[in-house]
């Protein structure tokens, strides 16, 4: 009888260990089931539009199509009535460029006369850098410091049109100020182009 109980006993100690649920020391069962979410991702998630990263990128990227290496800004149709060169207070102000994130430019400046003038001069376009020592050396003393600049001839003669030979510079700075002249005695319309490439 002894054995009989002992044979009980044991198989119903086994039995409760195989049935009982196994968790690691110190975890609780859980009091109901728990809720799980599966999410199945298309094999490319196509995003359209601007997007902005706020960290580093883990796993594989792509990107369908070329990515443009270049902007044109075009800076058109400005009256530029005479002004010398260093006439710094008088020069046509032409806003500014926005260079960030490229490294070469390619400056041009094409016009027309409004008539035709007495004598040639040299009309011109001068990119400075929007900071404040190189601005400083300019207004005060007409200095130009780092600066890009492309002119063209606008001379007497049948033809009004003119343009200068395309200028190319590195970009040093973030942002650059525009700045135009014309030392012929008639006024000009003239149209800046600054091509960015990275």
């Amino acid at each position: 009888m002894t054995r009989c109980l002992t044979a009980s006993a044991v198989v119903v100690l086994a039995a409760g260990l195989l049935l009982a649920p196994s968790f690691p020391s110190g975890a609780q069962a859980p009091q109901r089931p728990q809720p799980v979410f599966v999410v199945n991702q298309p094999e490319t998630v196509q995003v359209h539009g601007e997007v902005r990263l706020a960290g580093p990128i883990e796993g594989e990227v792509s990107i369908r199509g070329p990515i443009p290496q270049g902007r044109a800004v075009v800076l058109g149709e400005l009256e530029v009535p005479p002004v010398q060169k260093g006439e710094v207070a008088r020069l046509v102000r032409a806003g500014s460029v926005s260079t960030e994130g490229f490294v070469n430019m390619v400056v041009s400046l094409v016009g027309m006369q409004r008539a035709t003038p007495t004598r040639s001069g040299e009309v011109g376009v001068i990119l400075l850098p929007a900071e404040e020592l190189p601005l400083r050396a300019w207004e005060e003393h007409g200095q130009l410091l780092l600066a890009a600049e492309a002119h063209a001839l606008s001379q007497p003669g049948p033809v009004p049109y003119f343009a200068s030979q395309p200028l190319r510079a590195t970009v040093a700075f973030p942002r650059y100020r525009v700045f135009l002249y014309n030392s012929s005695d008639r006024t000009v319309v003239v149209t800046v182009y600054v091509y960015l490439t990275g």
